[in-house]
């Protein structure tokens, strides 16, 4: 007699197959036949499996419990975790990393305690997964509303995550570099030296990284003859980066040194950090005239103009000439120092330029500029920058307006009104009704016959909100000299609907 078997028996069989393993066994039926078991017996006898001596059975248990949100299911996974076969453990792992966010609080620890598992798999899977589970630690144990602070990982635990940095595997290691600041740990000097001495470039290359944002100085410098001469180009350029924020003798000695490495680039770092450390302007000029030839990267050009400031007055030709470059970002860079002493009326003609920059960025930050002192741009640099390529700039300047006074905003407002952009004329038509203009009813008249549907439509409304009979009747003229012309009928549409008026 054929009788169904629970969906628990497909999982096994499922977790068989992928494995690779050949294996004989009995399913069981339920106690009825044809009848399929609950969620909760399902879950107890797979429970009971987790006892079981069959490596098999015991994964496929695994994979189904992992199915279920119950905790008692999830509990039995977290059990899987201290299983003495390496397929039970690898399967519970990936079962409540899968969950994330339904993961019980309490599989965190043991699931870092694996940070030191015989599987090399299972670090790595433990090592990639540190942000997810230390947020989760974080969220449940942050702390009460008397004391908000968030109790460390236990002390086996830190020590185990510690340990993590000299695991044998580099995919490890690296992981392990890589989320160091979710770690909440210090490493100890020896370890860090360790990771600085590294046979991987990339872990060497990171160790350094963190070691410089960590302010590990001294202990970087007991390398110095090692960074000095790695084999790895990057970790040169680092090194020589950071000496330059370094005011000391010994920092300038082993750049003057690094000034003759075989690397153009690293010579370069050597010379900029030379500057920052003992500025002086001759040297600027220097400096100036290869960025501009292009000779240094353009990562090492931007530190090299931001630096510039160090010389404070005496830089600003030299920073002129870089708002010239043809690299948009040196033009950037350059602009951001000119406009911490940039005068809107004496400078008026370079700001102009710049509002007309072939860069968005360029532009955007002179427009970002002007709203920032949007009290002092004077009538006349406004006047400029309507006539500028950018739509956004006149827009910018059209804005501008809003705190002239009648007297200074009108004529710049008449000049909008003729602006290619029909939404930059509405907006011009909208301040001048705002301010009253005493010509305003003419510029409303000629605006009904405005190329753009939008415009008409906004100077029907500004004429019928004038509550003027004598605007009414105009727009009533209009109607009756053609009525069934669109504009009329918007005419009518609005007179009925704010006015009551059937026209």
């Amino acid at each position: 007699m054929r009788t169904k078997t629970t969906v628990y028996f497909f999982v096994v069989l499922l977790s068989l197959w992928t494995s690779g393993g050949t294996v004989f066994f009995q399913t069981e039926a339920s106690e009825e036949n044809g009848a399929q078991l609950t969620h909760e017996e399902t879950i107890t006898k797979a429970l009971q499996d987790l006892g079981s001596g069959n490596v098999d059975t015991r994964v496929g248990s695994i994979m189904l419990l992992g199915k279920y949100k119950d905790s008692l299911a999830l509990n039995g996974v977290i059990r899987g975790l201290s299983d003495n076969h390496v397929r039970v453990r690898r399967a519970a792992l990936v079962s409540l990393i899968e969950i994330q966010a339904a993961m019980p609080p309490h599989a965190v620890e043991k699931i870092l305690l694996l940070l030191n598992d015989e599987d090399a798999e299972i670090r790595r899977m433990v090592s990639s997964s540190l942000a997810m589970l230390v947020n989760i630690w974080n969220t449940y144990s942050r702390g009460s509303q008397l004391i908000p602070i968030r109790p460390s990982l236990p002390l086996q635990v830190r020590q185990r995550v510690i340990n993590a940095f000299l695991d044998d595997d580099v995919v490890v290691r690296r992981n392990m570099l890589s989320y160091y600041f979710f770690l909440r740990v210090q490493l100890p000097e020896p370890i860090l030296i360790s990771l600085l001495e590294d046979e991987d470039d990339m872990v060497r290359l990171e160790a350094l990284r963190l070691a410089i944002r960590i302010t590990r100085f001294t202990t970087i410098m007991k390398q110095a003859d090692r960074f000095s001469e790695d084999s790895l180009q990057s970790i040169r350029l680092l090194f020589t980066n950071m000496l330059g924020n370094q005011l000391t003798s010994e920092a300038i000695e082993w750049l003057e040194r690094l000034q003759e490495d075989s690397d153009p680039e690293v010579v370069n770092e050597a010379s900029l950090s030379l500057f920052r450390i003992a500025p002086t302007l001759r040297v600027a000029r220097r400096l100036t005239d290869q960025v501009l030839v292009r000779k240094f990267n353009e990562e090492q050009g931007i530190t090299f103009i931001q630096s510039l400031s160090i010389l404070g007055e005496s830089a600003q030709p030299l920073v002129e000439r870089l708002m010239e470059s043809d690299n948009p970002a040196y033009r950037l860079e350059a602009l951001r120092i000119f406009l911490s002493y940039a005068d809107l009326k004496r400078d008026q003609r370079q700001i102009e330029t710049l509002a007309n920059d072939k860069s968005d960025r360029v532009r955007m930050h002179v427009m970002n500029f002007l709203r920032a002192q949007r009290d002092k741009v004077p009538p006349q640099l406004i006047e400029g920058l309507s006539y500028a390529r950018d739509e956004k700039v006149r827009e910018t300047a059209l804005a501008l307006t809003r705190y002239f006074s009648d007297d200074g905003a009108q004529p710049l407002l008449l000049d909008f009104l003729i602006d290619e952009q029909s939404r930059l004329r509405m907006l011009a038509l909208d301040e001048l009704v705002r301010r009253a203009y005493s010509d305003v009813r003419e510029i409303l008249h000629l605006s009904l016959d405005d190329s753009d549907w939008l415009i008409q439509r906004r100077a029907v409304s500004h004429l019928i909100g004038l509550h003027d009979p004598e605007e009414l009747n105009y727009l009533k003229g209009r109607v009756e000299e053609n009525p069934k012309q669109p504009l009329s009928l918007y005419i009518k549409d609005q007179m009925l609907k704010r006015l009551g008026v059937q026209l």
